[in-house]
């Protein structure tokens, strides 16, 4: 299955969340885990950010919550 192309907005938001989502080398992982939270605009593709950062982070649970 061929990955959607993200528009440049979408990869930035993408880039942002990995970032966020990143232990410094020797630190560990808090007891609660890690989260950050996207906000963007309706119809700017918030559900195919979710989607391709758990991806990219080969996460194995993820949590979405919406209004």
């Amino acid at each position: 299955m061929a990955k959607l192309e993200l528009w440049p907005h979408q990869r930035e938001a993408v880039d942002a969340v990995l970032r966020a989502l990143e232990l410094p080398s020797g630190v560990r992982l808090p007891a609660r885990g890690l989260r950050t939270q996207v906000v963007m605009a309706t119809g700017s593709g918030k559900s195919l950010v979710a989607a391709r950062s758990a991806q990219e982070l080969r996460a194995g649970r993820v949590l979405v919550l919406v209004p």
